[in-house]
């Protein structure tokens, strides 16, 4: 897994409905972990964080002067099995 910084624009998300609470905190402090995604066909699929991404969209929209700006920290998640999966079977 790498970590990035990209535009909320650039991440495909299924706008979800969330609590007044997760709005709050995250125009207050922001992101605690980084979205999930992953690269399909060059672009970036959120697999985790739904409702964070909808709540940043809406807080641009509502604080166009919003501080932390629409840059989002995500975790890109491979496709590729990793080394670790095929320790125990390719023992020599």
């Amino acid at each position: 897994m790498r970590m990035q910084k990209v535009p909320l624009s650039y991440i495909h998300y299924e706008y979800k409905n969330y609590t007044k609470q997760l709005y709050d905190s995250i125009l207050r402090i922001g992101f605690s972990f980084p979205i999930t995604v992953t690269i399909e066909e060059n672009e970036y699929i959120c697999i985790d964080g739904h409702k964070r991404l909808s709540v940043l969209n809406d807080i641009l929209n509502d604080n166009p002067n919003y501080h932390r700006g629409e840059e989002v920290c995500i975790v890109v998640k491979e496709n590729m099995r990793s080394n670790d999966c095929w320790r125990r079977i390719n023992i020599h």
